[in-house]
C-alpha cells in the first residue's frame, strides 16, 4: 500500500499535463536582457511580466525552473555542484514557508563559494550535508516530490490524507548560477518520467544517508 496513499489523485487530466520538457541556455539568452530590465525594472526576476519573443531568453528559462519548484507540496530533493542564483534561492524560500521539506547535497567546497545560496538556506533551517573527500560533488539534480521521499514524510508525519502531488526531476549540465544562467552553453530537462525521477530519488537517498555518516560532512548554519 506503500504509495497508492500518495499517489495524489492523478487523474487522466493531471497525467496528460506532466511536464517532459528540454531547456536549452546559451549566447542568445541575454540579447534581451536590456529590455526586461525596461519593462520590469532592474533587477527584476519576474521575466513573466512582460512577453520575450526571444525563443532562449535566460530569465524566461529560469523561471520554468521557478515554477516547478513553485508547484512542490511535499519536498525538494536538490544535488548541485554551486548555487548562487538569488532568484531560485528566493523559489526555494517560498517552498519552505509553504512548508516544504527541502534537503541539499552539495560539494565541501563549493558550498561555501562567494555568493553562495546554500550556506543563506541552512540559516533558515535547510539541512545540507557534503561529501568529506577531494573527489567532486558534481551532480546538478533536483528531485520534487519524489514517491520515496513523500512517503517518508507521510510516515513521519503520520498523514491520512494527502494533497495532490505529482514527482518531477530537473537535472542536466547547468548550475545555478549566474553564469550558468545566463552566459553558458547549458541544458536542463525537466520531466515527469516515474523511472527517472525514481532513479533520482534512490540516489538522493544513498548519498544523504552516505554523506550523513559525520557530523563535518553537515554543514552548520553560521
Amino acid at each position: 500500500v506503500i504509495w497508492k496513499l500518495v499517489q495524489c489523485s492523478r487523474s487522466k487530466r493531471e497525467k496528460a499535463s506532466r511536464v517532459h520538457e528540454v531547456i536549452v541556455f546559451n549566447e542568445l539568452g541575454e540579447i534581451c536582457a536590456a529590455a526586461h530590465m525596461r519593462n520590469n525594472g532592474i533587477g527584476s526576476q519576474k521575466p513573466h511580466m512582460s512577453p520575450c519573443c526571444n525563443a532562449h531568453c535566460s530569465l524566461r528559462n529560469v523561471a520554468k525552473i521557478a515554477e516547478q519548484i513553485d508547484r512542490a507540496v511535499y519536498s525538494i530533493d536538490l544535488a548541485i555542484f554551486t548555487f548562487s542564483s538569488l532568484s531560485l534561492a528566493d523559489a526555494l524560500k517560498r517552498a519552505l514557508q509553504r512548508g516544504v521539506i527541502i534537503r541539499i547535497i552539495s560539494d565541501g567546497e563549493m558550498v561555501y563559494c562567494t555568493g553562495s545560496q546554500i550556506t543563506m538556506l541552512a540559516q533558515l533551517g535547510v539541512p545540507v550535508r557534503v561529501p568529506i573527500t577531494t573527489n567532486l560533488m558534481h551532480n546538478k539534480f533536483c528531485i520534487i516530490d519524489g514517491v520515496e521521499r513523500v512517503e517518508e514524510i507521510r510516515l513521519l508525519r503520520k498523514l491520512k490524507w494527502m494533497r495532490p502531488c505529482y514527482s518531477i526531476v530537473v537535472s542536466g549540465s547547468l548550475n545555478w548560477t549566474a553564469q550558468g544562467l545566463g552566459g553558458n552553453w547549458e541544458n536542463r530537462i525537466i520531466t515527469a518520467d516515474e523511472k527517472l525521477t525514481a532513479t533520482f530519488q534512490a540516489e538522493f537517498q544513498r548519498m544523504w544517508r552516505a554523506f550523513g555518516k559525520t557530523e563535518a560532512s553537515r554543514i552548520q548554519p553560521k
